[in-house]
């Protein structure tokens, strides 16, 4: 396997997530509390990343592992408590070891609610769990206490 996977994803491949507003779904800060009783603009982010993730992982390889690099969105339109909303990824560009998919949220009347992109990097697995894992928080606290 190389250091840095290529990714054989063709342009114009989609993953679906259907999605239930649920209250957790709405906007609710920390802080704040409840602000709007629809659905998040950061729940869609979410979701977006999550089918652009579903398309990655039909076509990763053993021993490689994906992580986001970056999420824009662009919320157009609300969604209620019961809605159902349908989140789609569509692959528009693979580069090397990233997947940049174009993302929609459409409501049950195909009404666009949301639209935006994902980006994902591939890695391979040791290099990753190398970055993220338990060792990566201990050693990055090491090389602090160092300084």
């Amino acid at each position: 396997m190389r250091d840095v996977p290529l990714l054989d994803i063709p342009v114009g491949a989609t993953a679906t997530l259907d999605v239930v507003v649920t209250p957790e779904l709405t906007v609710h800060f920390d802080e704040l509390g409840p602000v709007h009783p629809v659905y998040a603009t950061y729940s869609m982010a979410k979701h977006f990343e999550e089918a652009g993730r579903k398309l990655l992982l039909q076509h990763l390889e053993p021993g490689q592992a994906g992580i986001g690099r970056s999420v824009a969105v662009e919320h157009l339109g609300p969604s209620w408590v019961g809605d159902t909303v349908v989140v789609t990824a569509r692959c528009t560009e693979v580069s090397g070891n990233r997947l940049t998919c174009a993302c929609t949220a459409t409501d049950a009347q195909g009404r666009e609610l949301g639209r935006g992109t994902t980006v994902q990097v591939v890695l391979p697995e040791e290099l990753l769990e190398q970055r993220i894992g338990p060792g990566a928080r201990s050693a990055r606290d090491a090389a602090a206490q160092a300084r």
